[in-house]
């Protein structure tokens, strides 16, 4: 079974309002009313919906979407849930990860639930905790080549966005449709689009179960 996790855009989409990114805008440079095909024109960030982010989003002379190792968004997955997630909760997964660390494999990308998803498309989704500074090292412990969730971003300041992709940690930002896959392995995709100076990729991200 094939799992969309991907948030719809459109031009009422949106943007990441901390950093008061545009909204997307979208013209036909040809219409099928005059030229019998549909050809378009789209302007947006780099970062909307549910995409993600490349080393150098935050780090200079990093590795862009045109250099990544694919691996790090695409492969076998895991997906665990975080309950109780308030906008003023740091968010530790060290219980989660410890709890769940016999289903973990060294190469996994691992995706976390929280619910957040619900608040797409109002104000409040931008509202969202931060994560604790020691992500990255938990990761890197457990092997895995990249995490997921279903919140806008990791942090606003940029520390722990700089740690995790230093660490060529992928990441994978807003993604939706989680609570199906809580608990499972499966495979997971959500590789970038080959820019030569991406820092990063609207991405159309799914799973695929038994």
């Amino acid at each position: 079974m094939i799992h969309d996790l991907t948030i719809t855009l459109n031009e009422k989409t949106l943007p990441f309002l901390p950093a008061n990114d545009p909204f997307m805008t979208w013209s036909h440079s040809v219409n099928h009313d005059e030229h019998q095909v549909q050809a378009s024109v789209v302007s947006m960030s780099s970062h909307m919906g549910t995409h993600v982010d490349a080393p150098l989003h935050f780090i200079k002379d990093g590795k862009s979407t045109a250099q990544v190792d694919l691996a790090k968004y695409c492969g076998q997955a895991v997906c665990f849930d975080v309950p109780d997630v308030t906008p003023d909760k740091v968010l530790d997964f060290s219980e989660v990860l410890e709890k769940n660390k016999d289903s973990i494999k060294p190469g996994d990308i691992i995706i976390f639930h929280t619910g957040w998803e619900d608040k797409v498309g109002t104000k409040e989704y931008f509202n969202y905790p931060e994560f604790h500074p020691q992500t990255g090292a938990l990761l890197t412990k457990l092997g895995a080549n990249g995490i997921g969730f279903d919140l806008p971003s990791i942090d606003l300041g940029g520390s722990i966005h700089r740690d995790l992709l230093g660490r060529d940690l992928g990441i994978i930002e807003s993604l939706i449709n989680l609570k199906p896959l809580i608990g499972k392995r499966f495979y997971f995709s959500a590789v970038p689009l080959k820019f030569e100076n991406g820092d990063g990729s609207p991405v159309r991200a799914y799973a695929i179960t038994d």
